[in-house]
């Protein structure tokens, strides 16, 4: 009984071996990916666009990248990929014109031969896409909205409203005014030489802002948030994280917070605020002359300066807050 059985399902493996190899041949007879000869794969598209026009991007494991050009009235798209050809010709390359918007999705999804179940497990050709980028010229002004997953997010040189959301990739922006309300799954932000009103958050990545003029609000679960040249005020909590401040000209209401890091504020000598800071576990320093209001192990409020330009709110649970004067003025 026992041999009958065995027999049975060594029969059974050399005919599903059989199919395999047929289907393998059937496969290769046809290729799919007969149309694509080469290992890249380039689209190059220009659109006639009014003033203010709405940009909408949708992408997958491509690196998005929007910059302003000299032409006012036209949007220009190169996209480039280069890897093995099966995977090009996974791309889907879309375009949609509406009234005063213009609508790009860029899809790349898996396609599984009938019947190769070596597919499931050919993880090596899977990644074989070595370089996927959108570079888009636009006018200077326009309203963007991006969302990429396993791609990363470049603004340059642009004013508008701003709406981008990166799975696994990190964001930069520079040189960029307006409203921006930026995320990203695990990567990094990075601004520089911007101004307006920025929400910005990431879960697990960094947050690194140099020269920001006005409001900014930025979250971090995980990762420190440094803010260097800052004319204005900041909200910021990091889980984690530390916080670092570097102000020019504090300008309103700041609040930092903080879990398990801590936060370290720079100000320049002429410093004028009112500070209500809080540590649970850790010290509280700060390097400038200040009238006491109240003052504990855990908690120190008061004035700084001649009158109450602006204030600053900070907490942390484990860390220690420093405020201190910038060694040279910038």
């Amino acid at each position: 009984m026992k041999t009958k059985f065995f027999i049975f399902i060594l029969m059974g493996l050399i005919f599903a071996g059989a199919l395999l190899i047929c289907s393998n041949v059937k496969t290769a007879e046809i290729p799919k990916e007969a149309e694509i000869t080469t290992d890249e794969l380039k689209i190059s598209k220009s659109f006639k666009v009014s003033p203010g026009v709405k940009l909408t991007i949708k992408s997958s494991i491509v690196d998005v990248s929007v910059q302003s050009h000299e032409t006012t009235d036209e949007v220009r798209v190169d996209f480039y990929a280069q890897g093995s050809p099966r995977r090009l010709s996974e791309f889907d390359v879309s375009f949609k014109e509406e009234e005063n918007s213009l609508n790009i999705i860029v899809k790349h999804e898996r396609k599984f031969r009938q019947f190769n179940f070596f597919d499931f497990f050919d993880f090596h050709d899977r990644s074989k896409i070595k370089e996927a980028n959108l570079v888009i010229y636009a006018p200077e002004s326009l309203n963007v909205e991006i969302q990429s997953s396993d791609g990363s997010i470049k603004l340059q040189k642009l004013s508008g409203n701003f709406n981008l959301s990166s799975t696994g990739g990190d964001i930069q922006i520079e040189n960029v005014k307006g409203e921006i309300d930026g995320s990203s799954i695990g990567g990094d932000l990075r601004i520089r030489n911007c101004s307006g009103n920025f929400e910005i958050k990431t879960s697990g990545g960094d947050i690194i802002v140099s020269n920001f003029r006005g409001k900014i609000e930025a979250n971090s679960s995980g990762g420190d948030i440094t803010i260097n040249k800052m004319d204005g005020s900041v909200k910021a909590s990091s889980s984690g994280g530390d916080i670092k401040i570097d102000f020019i000209n504090p300008v309103g209401t700041t609040k930092l917070s903080s879990s398990g890091g801590d936060i370290k504020i720079f100000a320049p000598s002429n410093f004028n605020a009112y500070i209500d800071f809080k540590s649970f576990g850790g010290d509280i320093q700060v390097d400038f002359p200040i009238k006491i209001d109240s003052k504990s192990r855990n908690e120190l409020k008061g004035k700084i300066g001649e009158y109450e330009k602006s204030t600053i709110i900070a907490s942390t649970t484990g860390g220690d807050i420093t405020l201190q004067k910038r060694d040279e003025e910038i």
